[in-house]
This record gives C-alpha cells, structure tokens and sequence, in this order.
C-alpha cells in the first residue's frame, strides 16, 4: 500500500517542484487575465460605494479564518511528511480528526453568522440604503464559509500530496465559471445578493471536484469514527498553534486596513485602499502559489533531513518569485497612474495611485522577495518564532492604523502598513530561516535579491525614457504595449542573470518547438 502513495520517482525533486509552478502560475494568469476585464465593469455597474460594501463583506468574512486554528497548513505538512514515509494510515488518521474538528467548527460558524448577521453593520459607516442588503451578503457568505471550511481541508490534503495540477485546473474552472456568473447577473441588472449567490455556488461546485481529485489521488482514503484520534489532534494542533497564530496575525495585517477605514471614512474609501493591493495581490497571488509548493516540498526535504537542499529550495524560490514580480513592479513605478486612469477611471486614479509606490515597495521586497522564506518556516515546523513576530506586528499595525486613519487617511495606512512589513517580514523572518539553517544572513539576502534588482535598472530606465519620448500610456494599445515591452525586456535577461542553468533548460523544455530543440 505504500508504494500507491510514494512520491514519484521517475522525476527529479526539481522538475517535480517547477512542474507544481508552473501549474500554479497557470491559475494565477486566468485570475489576472478575468480580473483585468470584470474589475472595471463591476465598478461601472455597481459603482464606487456598492464595490467598496462588496470588498468589505470579503474582508469580514476573513475573520472566520481564526476558527481554522492553523489545522489546514498542519494537514499540508502532515499529509506531506507521511507521504514521503509511506504511513498510509497515518493519512487516514490525520484526515478523519480534521475532519470530525471542521465539522464542528461549521456549526458554531453557522450559529455565529446568524447572531451577528443584523448588528455588524453599526460598526461601519454603510448607507441606509444599503444596510438590508449588507446584513443579506453576510448571512450568505457567512453560511457558505462554514459549509466550505470543511472541504476546504481536502484541498490542503492534496497541496500535502503535490497535485497542485489537479488544483490548479479546477481553479482555473471556477473563476472562468464565476467571472461568467458575475458578468450575467450585472448585465441584467442584479446586484450584490446575486453575486454573492454565484460566488457560493461555484466555491461549492470548486470544493466537491478538489474532493473527489484528492480521492482518487489517494485511493486509500477511508472515513471511520475509529481513525478519529485524540493524539492524533494533539498533534496537528501543536503544529497548527503556531500556524494559526502567524494564519490570524497575517489576516488581521490583511484585514485591518480596509476594516478601519471603513469605520472611520466613507465605504468608497475601502474601494480606494483595496484597489492597488488588489492589483498587486493577483501578482502576489503567483509567488504565495510557488510558496504552498515550497512548504510541502520543505516537509519532504526535512522529514529526509536534506538541509542543504532547504537552503537551496529557499534561495531558489525567493529569487525566481521575485524575478517574476519585477516586470510588474517596473510597468506600475512608470505607468501605474495611466493604468489606473484607463482600467476604473479619474476617481481612483486620484486616490488610489498614489499608493502605489508605497505598497510596490512591501510587496516587492516582503512578498515576492521573502514568501518562501516563512514557507520554509512552516515545511520545517519551525515557525514559532515567525509566528509571535507577525503577531507583534498586527498589534502594531492596528494601533498605528487606529491613530493615522483619523488624520491622514488611506495614505497614511498604507504607510503603516507597508513599513510594519518591512521590518518584520522583509528582515526579521529572513533571519530566523538562516538562524534555524545555520546560514549566513548577508548571502542569503545577496542570493536573493542582488540579481533581480539588478537586471531590473536597466529595463526601468529604459522604460522611463520610452514612456517621456515615445509611448506616454494615453491609450490602452500603448499601456499593452509598454507591458509586454517592459516583460519581454525583463524576462529575455532574468533567463539567464537569475535562473539557473538546470532550472533554464527545464523551463525552456516546456515550450514546444524550444523543447524540441533541446530534446
């Protein structure tokens, strides 16, 4: 039995983990691409307060997150390590007590919502016109929350297994499906309740096909009161502790800035703040892809006590995730204000643009440059020390978002907010991976980094004198156009300054005529 679960070994961990990317980038393109076109239209047909109230009913309902107790990511790591030792029933064990403790959770998710539902809205500044539909929206996607928690720990089963192809092509179903949903509603002039209906719908539909892939990946999958065990749940809730420390300090940084700027400024001020983090989130959305494959691929490489190859893994992940953040990153610093004007209008061009800069530089530098690095964290089980770091920086976070929202607004949270990161995420965490691999703190960084900014100066200077001499991004034809410039720019020379000669080849092999070639 255990040979039905062993890792495959006619590939190489490599090929293996860029094969999981690649599948998981797949997913991250179709959200981008669907989110390019449906964004602006929701906006034109919702308008600027009614998208504000649809951001802000999914930041509420975040918070049901803290009832996940870090139990998913420990089901990824589990599932991971007793793959790699064979230990079938193990599995089994593991899935059974998740399950019987998600099962729970549902029901007192569910009493929750409908207690809450009719006074949550005090707290915000909505509109009375829009007070009855709020309550509405958070009843729905509340319920719908409890129900899919329960199956969502399926898809960390089979993140625990490296199928990340079969997740990823579901994915990529479900938003195409949504984005349908969402255009039919607003084209015949339905609103929120509508969409929220499509939303839960096909989350449903999404979570069933993620079961039914993890069953037959896992053959061995068998349900019993018996495989429910006490030590078992102990287990995973050590792990999961300081998961779900670092999982609901991490949400409320998330969380906190829409949340207060919605109690203390009008809800279009939520669209305002959430629409730059939300472009840069679909890029964001591609390195936390390559950092689920990190973690469950560091489970493997520590339960087999291959620590070179964690550092590898670490440096590797870092710097390719951050390469692929740079094109992005460069085509926002020249033409952001453009983009902005052209995709959702005026209005958000002269409040959302300006934060641009100030939340390229979090993201640059904390998520694309250092995801993988409190990944590895977690593959190894050893992020306690990440956890309490980021718990300290969400009170702070809070505390300093509760003092300059009153007197400086948007701009002064995201401020906060992205200086907060810097210091924890950006350094802090780097320094607990080299501390826990016993590798230096300065390589690590220089590894990392050095490469990608580099080969980005010239590509960012040579888009600055495009933009003032030749393509000033007036029109969408020279927006797509300084894109794919800046992109083919970048990426013709991060092939070869930031990818490494295996991984090269290994890429290139994927393209078909150049695979040919190499072949």
């Amino acid at each position: 039995m255990a040979e039905s679960i062993a890792p495959q070994k006619t590939s190489t961990k490599s090929k293996r983990f860029v094969r999981n990317v690649l599948w998981s980038w797949s997913a991250v393109a179709a959200n981008l691409a669907i989110a390019l076109v449906l964004n602006p239209y929701m906006i034109r047909k919702l308008g600027a307060e009614r998208y504000g109230l649809w951001a802000l009913i999914f930041t509420i309902i975040d918070y049901f997150w803290f009832f996940d107790l870090g139990l998913n990511p420990a089901i990824t790591n589990f599932c991971a390590r007793y793959r790699a030792s064979g230990e079938t029933e193990k599995i089994n064990e593991v899935i059974n007590t998740a399950l019987f403790y998600f099962s729970c959770i549902c029901v007192a998710a569910i009493m929750l919502t409908l207690a809450l539902a009719n006074s949550v809205q005090g707290f915000f500044r909505v509109s009375p016109a829009y007070r009855a539909e709020f309550s509405i929206l958070i009843k729905i996607t509340g319920i719908s929350w409890a129900i899919c928690i329960v199956m969502n720990m399926f898809v960390s089963a089979l993140e625990g297994f490296q199928r990340f192809d079969l997740e990823s092509r579901i994915w990529v179903g479900a938003l195409i499906l949504r984005a349908a949903g969402y255009f039919l509603i607003l084209k015949r002039g339905y609103g929120l309740v509508a969409m929220a209906l499509v939303y839960v719908s096909v989350q449903m539909l999404a979570y069933i096909c993620n079961i039914e892939s993890f069953r037959r990946v896992f053959q061995s999958l068998r349900f019993s009161r018996t495989l429910v065990k006490a030590g078992v749940f102990r287990e995973i809730v050590s792990y999961g502790l300081k998961s779900f420390l670092a999982n609901g300090a991490t949400l409320v940084l998330n969380q906190s800035g829409p949340v207060l700027i919605g109690h203390y400024e009008p809800t279009q001020f939520v669209g305002f703040y959430t629409l730059p983090s939300r472009i840069l989130q679909y890029a964001g959305d591609a390195v936390s892809r390559v950092g689920i494959v990190t973690r469950s691929s560091a489970a493997e490489l520590s339960a087999l006590g291959e620590t070179e190859s964690v550092v590898r893994l670490g440096v590797y992940s870092n710097r390719y995730s951050l390469a692929l953040f740079m094109p992005l990153a460069i085509l926002l610093l020249v033409y952001g204000r453009d983009l902005i004007l052209r995709w959702v209008g005026p209005a958000f061009a002269t409040y959302s643009a300006p934060l641009l800069p100030i939340f390229l530089t979090s993201t640059m530098l904390v998520l694309a440059g250092q995801f993988n690095s409190s990944s590895l964290l977690y593959g190894m089980g050893r992020h306690g020390g990440y956890a309490r770091a980021v718990a300290f920086e969400a009170l702070l976070n809070v505390a300093g978002m509760v003092y300059v929202i009153p007197r400086y607004g948007i701009m002064g949270a995201a401020v906060i907010s992205s200086g907060f990161a810097l210091a924890v995420r950006g350094i802090y965490t780097p320094w607990l991976v080299c501390h826990n691999l016993d590798f230096g703190f300065v390589p690590y960084l220089s590894r990392i980094y050095l490469r990608p900014l580099l080969t980005a100066v010239p590509v960012a200077l040579l888009a600055l004198l495009v933009k003032f001499r030749w393509i000033p991004g007036r029109t969408w034809p020279q927006l797509s156009l300084a894109a794919l410039l800046i992109g083919v720019g970048y990426g013709s020379l991060a092939l070869f300054t930031c990818i490494e000669r295996e991984h090269r080849e290994l890429l290139l092999s994927r393209i078909p005529l150049v695979g040919e070639h190499l072949a």
